[in-house]
C-alpha cells in the first residue's frame, strides 16, 4: 500500500466530552493502525475542519474517515458542518451508550454510522473498515468522472441565496420564490447559523418576534405548517428546498447557503 493511499482517520475528541480512561483511547487507535489506518486525534472543531479540507484538496486519493466521540449538541453541529462541506465524507460518531434519541439526532445531522465505547476494538475497526469501503467507492467515481468547465462552474455557484433584503429565496438553479414576513425569519435564522441548524426555540422565537405567551405544542404545530407550506411554495416553482428536521431538536438547511 503507497504512503498516498494509506487511509486516514481524523478522530475527533472535545476536550471537555472526552470520556473513558485514556488508555482505552490508545487501544482503539492502536488496534485501528494494526489495520491500516493513520489515526490523527483532534480536540479542537476548527483545526478538523482545516485538516480534512487540506487533505482531501491535496491528494484526492486519500480515503479520509471522520470519527467524532460524543453526541452532545456541540458535537451534533460539528457533524452536520462536516456533512455540508463533504458531502461524500465517511462519518462515524461514537457514543458512550445505547441512547436512540442520540443515534437518530447524529444521523440527521449527518452521520453514517455509529459505534459505542464499550465495544470490542475489533468491532471498531470492522465498523470502519466498512466506511473505508465507501471512501474508495467514492474516489472510484470521482477519478473516472472528469468535470467539463461548465460543471466545476455549476459546483461553485452551487448557494441558496437571499435576495432583495431576503424576501426572495433563490435556489442555485436560479427560480426564485417570493417569502413572506414568517417564511423570511424562517430562512434567515437558518442561514444565519454556521452549521445551518437552528433549534425549536430558535426558530419559534424568530417567526413570533420573541412572543412565548403560545402554548408549546401549538407554536410547534405551527412551526411544522410555516415549513411544510414554504416546501409546498417552493415545489410549486420547481425547487425542492432542503430543510429537514433534526429529530427532537430542530430542523436543518442540508444545502449551502450564501452567508447572511
Amino acid at each position: 500500500m503507497s504512503v498516498q493511499s494509506i487511509p486516514t482517520i481524523f478522530w475527533y475528541q472535545p476536550q471537555a466530552q472526552r470520556f473513558g480512561p485514556e488508555n482505552r483511547c490508545q487501544t482503539y487507535q492502536q488496534a485501528l493502525a494494526q489495520a491500516g489506518f493513520t489515526v490523527q486525534p483532534m480536540s479542537q472543531a476548527l483545526e478538523l475542519y482545516q485538516e480534512v479540507a487540506e487533505t482531501l484538496s491535496n491528494n484526492r486519493q486519500v480515503p479520509v474517515i471522520c470519527l467524532v466521540s460524543d453526541g452532545g449538541n456541540d458535537v451534533l453541529a460539528v457533524i452536520a458542518r462536516l456533512r455540508a462541506k463533504q458531502a461524500q465524507l465517511p462519518i462515524l460518531v461514537e457514543l458512550p451508550d445505547l441512547d436512540e434519541t442520540k443515534i437518530a439526532q447524529a444521523l440527521y445531522c449527518g452521520a453514517d454510522q455509529y459505534c459505542l465505547s464499550n465495544t470490542s476494538p475489533d468491532l471498531w475497526v470492522a465498523t470502519v473498515s466498512s466506511l473505508l469501503r465507501r471512501a474508495r467507492a467514492s474516489l472510484s467515481s470521482v477519478s473516472l468522472a472528469t468535470p467539463t468547465p461548465q460543471a466545476a462552474s455549476l459546483q461553485t455557484a452551487d448557494h441558496w441565496k437571499l435576495l432583495d433584503e431576503d424576501w426572495l429565496l433563490e435556489a442555485p438553479t436560479g427560480q426564485q420564490i417570493t417569502l413572506t414576513t414568517t417564511e423570511r425569519q424562517l430562512m434567515r435564522t437558518l442561514l444565519q447559523q454556521p452549521d445551518r441548524r437552528a433549534s425549536h426555540q430558535q426558530l419559534l422565537g424568530a417567526i413570533s418576534n420573541g412572543d412565548e405567551s403560545e402554548d408549546q405544542a401549538i407554536a410547534h404545530n405551527r412551526l411544522g405548517v410555516v415549513i411544510s407550506r414554504l416546501k409546498r411554495k417552493g415545489q410549486a416553482a420547481n425547487m425542492i428546498i432542503p430543510i429537514r428536521s433534526v429529530y427532537k431538536w430542530g430542523y436543518m438547511f442540508g444545502a449551502i447557503g450564501k452567508p447572511i
